[in-house]
């Protein structure tokens, strides 16, 4: 029943609407309606025809900046400008008019000796009088003059550091230095900033998974107050396949007395090299050297054992390992 009784509901409710859209008196609100819009557009269109008054934004864009000059805090980044037209012009300028900047040009500003570089009212009008129509009226410009206040910067060169998080695949390193080119940029700032600045980093690299040498153009990380020249770099990332090589290294003692004899047990350890396969055939025995200082083996005199650690190696070799890590010694003086 209670299902009847709804549908008898929806029904009637369907049934009234068709009726009231088919009575006379509604077609004849939608003929008033209409005209009604008519009336409010033909109105619309005519005080369009009268003159009004507005303000519109337009940039100020600086051209030419040097390296060495900063520009001042309070330099005008828009020009508030009121103008006077038709409704219809005016409109236009609103929703269908990009203004070009008002350009400044600073490409003298290292040559003024006050430190400020001034655009004249006259110059200003004229800038924005070119992008409006002969018929509008400009009435104000704030400010009337751009005058722009500048800091001379002082020049230092910086080394560059690259700040990269690097995996390779297993079996593959870094085979050798990370290149940066340039190695150092121009730094321009205050004396008391550049005097503390040493190092200028990229911005962070992240490589995971890596078997080939990578080359990126990176960003310099941004240093408040400072302007760099350039303001990229290019790094590279040799990669390689590493190989594993064995070398027989003598253990020697450096500024060993005349008057001291020693005998190392071994005399030779092991040296194994982690390398890149293209150093495979370059790496010789006089590549690698263990040079122990006399006066470490003086102090161990009594244990008669000295710990063993490579004097030099070419950088390319990875985590080289000694076998074994300590010898024996005998040092006798002669007698």
């Amino acid at each position: 029943m209670a299902r009847l009784d709804i549908r008898r509901l929806f029904k009637s409710v369907l049934q009234e609407i068709r009726i009231f859209f088919n009575k006379q008196k509604w077609e004849e609100i939608l003929i008033f309606l209409c005209f009604a819009l008519l009336s409010a557009g033909f109105w619309y269109l005519e005080s369009l025809q009268e003159e009004y008054e507005i303000e519109i934004e337009m940039p100020v864009k600086y051209k030419n900046v040097p390296r060495d000059v900063i520009l001042s805090d309070d330099h005008p980044q828009n020009l508030s400008v009121r103008i006077r037209d038709k409704g219809t012009v005016l409109i236009n300028y609103m929703w269908f008019n990009s203004f070009s900047p008002v350009e400044v040009d600073m490409k003298d500003a290292h040559t003024t000796k006050d430190a400020t570089i001034s655009v004249e009212k006259r110059t200003v009008e004229s800038a924005i009088s070119r992008q409006l129509i002969s018929s509008t009226s400009l009435l104000r410009i704030e400010p009337s003059a751009i005058q722009v206040d500048y800091t001379k910067l002082m020049q230092k060169d910086v080394t560059v550091q690259a700040d990269v998080d690097f995996q390779a695949e297993p079996g593959y390193h870094i085979a050798g230095a990370i290149l940066v080119n340039p190695a150092k940029v121009h730094a321009y700032a205050v004396p008391t900033i550049l005097d503390t600045l040493h190092i200028i980093k990229t911005a962070p690299v992240e490589l995971k998974h890596t078997r080939k040498t990578v080359t990126l153009t990176v960003r310099l990380e941004p240093i408040p107050n400072v302007r760099m020249e350039p303001e990229k770099v290019e790094i590279t990332i040799p990669v390689e396949e590493f190989t594993e090589k064995r070398l027989q290294i003598p253990v020697r003692c450096r500024n060993m007395p005349d008057n001291y004899n020693l005998r190392v047990f071994p005399s030779s350890v092991e040296v194994i090299c982690n390398i890149p396969m293209s150093k495979y055939k370059d790496l010789e025995n006089s590549d690698v050297e263990i040079q122990i200082p006399f006066q470490e083996f003086d102090a161990n005199r009594a244990s008669g054992s000295v710990p063993i650690r490579l004097t030099k190696y070419p950088e390319w070799i990875i985590n080289p390992l000694i076998n074994p890590g300590t010898v024996e010694f005998i040092l006798e003086k002669k007698t």
